[in-house]
């Protein structure tokens, strides 16, 4: 359908109307796409709800992951670990341990 372009002066207004309900960003991108447009309006609702104290109060929050451990490999090599260390007097280091040996 047709959506009506909002001008800067009322966006605000129909950023508070959208959210009436605290519909969550998804819903209220939804809504906003039925009927309203605007460049970076996406981001503007993101903002939005980011910056709601109901909002942020009442989400859901994912579970946490349990961890897991990494397999015992079963030769050198087998898997290898890798990261950067520093800066360290202005270098940075590659860093790569075998998990098998720990070297």
């Amino acid at each position: 359908g047709d959506r009506v372009i909002i001008p800067p002066t009322l966006r605000k207004r129909i950023l508070q109307i959208l959210h009436e309900g605290h519909p969550g960003i998804v819903k209220m991108k939804a809504l906003a796409r039925s009927y309203v447009w605007w460049p970076g309006i996406d981001k503007e609702i993101e903002t939005w709800v980011a910056s709601c104290r109901p909002c942020q109060e009442t989400r859901p929050v994912p579970p946490k992951a349990k961890p897991t451990a990494w397999e015992t490999p079963s030769t050198p090599w087998a898997r290898i670990h890798i990261d950067f260390a520093g800066p360290v007097q202005g270098q940075t280091f590659l860093i790569v341990v075998d998990a098998y040996s720990k070297w």
